[in-house]
Parts: C-alpha cells; sequence; structure tokens
C-alpha cells in the first residue's frame, strides 16, 4: 500500500475516526476488541454491507492483529465472532474486501469464500488493487475457522513430509 496512505491515516486520524464511531454507534455495526490477557492486539469490526458491487447484506468489515500474535488462534476466533454478529443480525451472505497484497487474503478461499470482483480502490488519492469475496456458506465458514483455531493450538510437531521421510528411511 502506499506511503502516503499510511501517513494520512496516521494516528490523529484513527483516533477521530474511531471517537466518531463510538459517539454515533452505527446501526447493524459491531465492534471487537481482541485482547490476549490484559493486552489489546487487534479489533475486528462487522457492519450492513453498502457497496453494491457485491449484492449481499452484511461485511466483514476489518479485522486488524498485531503482527506479533497473527497465525496462531486470534484470527480464526475474531472472523468467527464477525461471521456469527452478521448471522444473528440478519445481515448474511457476507462479503469481505481485501486489498491484492494482502497476504492474508489467501486463507479465504480455503474458508469457501468466492472472489467475485477484481478492482482499485481509490484511498487518498492512490489506486490499490483490491479483490472483493462473497461468503455464503455460514456453516461451512464456521467449521472450517474452528478447525483453523484449533490447529493454531495444538503443539507444532514435524511437518507431515519429514514424517514420512523418516519413516520411508526406517525398515
Amino acid at each position: 500500500m502506499a506511503a502516503e496512505v499510511h501517513r494520512q491515516r496516521d494516528y490523529s486520524y484513527r483516533l477521530t475516526q474511531w471517537l466518531n464511531w463510538f459517539d454515533k454507534k452505527p446501526h447493524g455495526e459491531a465492534l471487537f476488541v481482541i485482547c490476549m490477557g490484559t493486552e489489546i492486539i487487534g479489533f475486528a469490526l462487522s457492519k450492513p454491507n453498502s457497496d453494491p458491487a457485491i449484492a449481499v447484506p452484511g461485511e466483514f468489515h476489518a479485522c486488524y492483529i498485531l503482527p506479533e500474535f497473527r497465525g496462531g488462534s486470534a484470527g480464526p476466533i475474531a472472523m468467527m465472532a464477525l461471521a456469527l454478529s452478521l448471522y444473528e443480525n440478519g445481515l448474511w451472505p457476507a462479503c469481505i474486501w481485501a486489498f491484492s497484497q494482502n497476504p492474508y487474503r489467501r486463507v479465504y478461499p480455503a474458508l469457501g469464500c468466492k472472489s467475485v470482483v477484481f478492482r482499485d480502490r481509490q484511498i487518498a488519492g492512490h489506486s490499490i488493487p483490491e479483490i472483493g469475496y462473497r461468503v455464503d456458506d455460514y456453516n461451512q465458514l464456521m467449521a472450517r475457522l474452528d478447525r483453523m483455531r484449533v490447529s493454531s493450538a495444538l503443539p507444532k510437531t514435524r511437518s507431515p513430509q519429514k514424517l514420512l521421510r523418516r519413516s520411508q528411511s526406517v525398515g
């Protein structure tokens, strides 16, 4: 993403954005704070979809986790909370927008999300390529997120390839 976009969305910009959110508490939106013990490690936000490019009622609007906590259970748990909120509030099916350069977007197809829109989003005068995903099957999504959550909590052992090589060399 362009460095200028990050500079324009600095601490002051985000503080004003969040204070306005808490002041207005927009209808249908759900904000989750992701914590590890007493430490805030991220946030997630769902809302009614207002983008006609994907005709669904809900949107997984944002999910951010500090880099040192990525790859664990925080992401799947946050996504499950967003999905449940959207589903319970009648905002299902839903969509997810992700910047093409976001490496974490590669998990969406494995979760059952279908890429349906490829476009450039204009932010702070810059074109940033993004992909829009449609999420139809709530039960499939929740089951796959739960498997991710559980597998992230398992101790990391040898990879299947190493186990396979080892078993082949014995004997």
